[in-house]
Order: C-alpha cells, then sequence, then structure tokens
C-alpha cells in the first residue's frame, strides 16, 4: 500500500469547484486500497474567497487548506505556475495534481485509478510522471508517442498536460530542480516562446532516458472543462460561467463532450 497526495489548484472559480473538486476526488479514490490526503491550493485567491472556502472543506472532502498571496516572491511565466514551484511536496511518494477546472468520470466505478499509477510506477523505473486528458487535440502542443508503448493500454508521450499529472516524487524532484524548476525566474510566456511548468516536467519525463506514461487505454475520461480562446491556443476562456456549461455538458454525455 502506498501514500498519495492530492493536490489541487483553485484560484477564483468557486462554482465551479463545489461540481468538479468532490467529482474528482471520488473518480481517484473510490474505491482505493492506498491511503491519501486531499489538498487544496488556494492560489492567487483573494483573501475573501479563501476564507468562504474553509467552511466547504468537509463538504469537498479536503484535508488541508494551504492559501498564499503572490504579490512578492511570485514565479515568472503563467500564473499556475505559482502552484507548482509553491505547493510541490516532494514529502509523498506519489503526489497527483489537477485544476479546479478539471472533469473526471470513470467508465468503470470499480476501478482503482491510484492502485494502477502506483502499478506503473512499481512495474517501469523510467517512468516519472503518469498523464492523461482527452481533449489534448485542442491545445497548441501535440501530444505524440515518444518511443514504444510502456505496457498494453499506456503510452509512451512527448508532454504532460496539468489538468491531471501523476508523479514519483523521487524519481521527478531531483531532476526538475537541476534544470531549474524551483528558481523563480526560469518560466516565460512571450508570443512565439512558452516555458511553462508543463514544459519543465515534459523535459524532465523525455529526458535522460526517463518515461512518461499515458494511460489511453484505463476506464478514466479527463477533460479541460473550459474552451479554447482560439482553435489551437494554449489560452482557455477563464470565463467561470462558460467553464460551468462545459461542465454540465461533460455530466450529461459522460464527458465526452464539453459543447
Amino acid at each position: 500500500m502506498s501514500f498519495f497526495t492530492l493536490a489541487c489548484a483553485f484560484h477564483d472559480t468557486p462554482r465551479l469547484l463545489e461540481r468538479t473538486l468532490p467529482r474528482a476526488i471520488e473518480a481517484l479514490t473510490r474505491p482505493t486500497r492506498h491511503e491519501f490526503e486531499v489538498i487544496l491550493v488556494a492560489e492567487r485567491s483573494t483573501p475573501e474567497v479563501a476564507r468562504d472556502l474553509v467552511g466547504r472543506l468537509d463538504d469537498y472532502g479536503v484535508d488541508e487548506l494551504r492559501f498564499r498571496r503572490t504579490s512578492r516572491n511570485a514565479f515568472s511565466g503563467a500564473p499556475s505556475n505559482n502552484f507548482h514551484g509553491n505547493h510541490f511536496a516532494a514529502t509523498s511518494p506519489y503526489l497527483i495534481t489537477f485544476t479546479d477546472d478539471t472533469f473526471m468520470h470513470k467508465t468503470d466505478p470499480d476501478f482503482d485509478v491510484l492502485d494502477a499509477v502506483a502499478g506503473v510506477f512499481e512495474r517501469h523505473p523510467e517512468v516519472v510522471m503518469v498523464s492523461k486528458v482527452d481533449d489534448h487535440d485542442e491545445w497548441d502542443w501535440p501530444l505524440v508517442d515518444a518511443g514504444p508503448d510502456i505496457e498494453t493500454g499506456v503510452r509512451s508521450v512527448n508532454r504532460v498536460v496539468d489538468q491531471l499529472i501523476a508523479y514519483d516524487t523521487a524519481r521527478f524532484a531531483p531532476v526538475a530542480r537541476r534544470f531549474g524548476g524551483w528558481e523563480r525566474d526560469i518560466f516565460v510566456s512571450q508570443k512565439g516562446f512558452e516555458y511553462q511548468w508543463e514544459n519543465l516536467a515534459s523535459h524532465v519525463g523525455t529526458s535522460g532516458g526517463r518515461r512518461i506514461a499515458y494511460p489511453q487505454a484505463w476506464p478514466l475520461r479527463v477533460r479541460h472543462a473550459d474552451l479554447r480562446t482560439v482553435p489551437g491556443s494554449m489560452h482557455g476562456t477563464q470565463d467561470e460561467d462558460v467553464k460551468l456549461a462545459c461542465f454540465e455538458r461533460l455530466a450529461e454525455t459522460a464527458g465526452t463532450l464539453k459543447r
């Protein structure tokens, strides 16, 4: 039996969170034979929004709330880099991060996601991350194979997507640190050149003989409950009403359609 830390990145969409977070926790942990904790990270939230979350932690199934102001000592690049840089927990053997606009649905309710993640790490010491999002074709950086399959139904791919990333922390953290992952000026948001946490993590997972596992055949659907600002953009609308509409459509279609 292994111990997992599940960390959800949250900013300022409380109406969406009350739909997505309990669903994500259920999909990841019911059932499971493993121990876990759930951390909600209110990064860049207002004090008022963070305060309102305290009374909802039992409803959400959250063990710990972290709130950090980012007016000082912020990471460069995309604001979401603060979530990973400030709150990456390398104290648990396995860390799973996801976002407050991630929709998850299991087509097999008895499938133990945590056990499947642990199994991939245990069987394949070269795998440092497991990542899955089913609408990756919407993103500007294509998901492609990076070598032969890791095992049946699990591809070896070129990148992670931060809607859902599982880390073997002992394998990932030392390399990420060497690559500058906790240097506050390492990331870049410039038109024509983006270097964000996803880029750094993907570099870790595709260099030095390391691999990223993409479990395409698992009975788990993971979708981003948002729309692109323009086709092929890396940027979503960040509009809570749009995200709620996407979520409702995903819920109606068991995670197959969001509009």
